[in-house]
């Protein structure tokens, strides 16, 4: 099978790393570095390949996140996307 790689052209898929053969290697791979980065409760929502790259959107305890990880060297990168506020109102008396 032949995969598009960065759109300059085609490569056999066999030069793909591994990671990005199969969805739940895939998953595994994501969980073990963002559960490192943001505790053990953060969840996958979305996960897909773009060129050497898995990006998606992950759930943290009062936070939702972008991440990026590179599959070459498994280094993952998050931007926080939504945090839920603390209320600063004060009950009435």
């Amino acid at each position: 099978m032949l995969d598009e790689a960065s759109g300059f052209g085609y490569r056999e898929e066999s030069d793909l790393p591994a990671m990005l053969r199969s969805v739940d290697m895939l998953l595994c791979e994501v969980t073990g570095p963002l559960k490192d980065r943001c505790g053990p409760q953060a969840r996958v929502l979305t996960a897909e390949v773009h060129g050497d790259e898995v990006r998606g959107l992950a759930l943290c305890p009062g936070k939702v996140l972008r991440y990026v990880l590179a599959a070459r060297n498994r280094r993952i990168k998050t931007t926080e996307m939504l945090r839920l506020a603390r209320s600063s109102r004060q009950p009435a008396a």
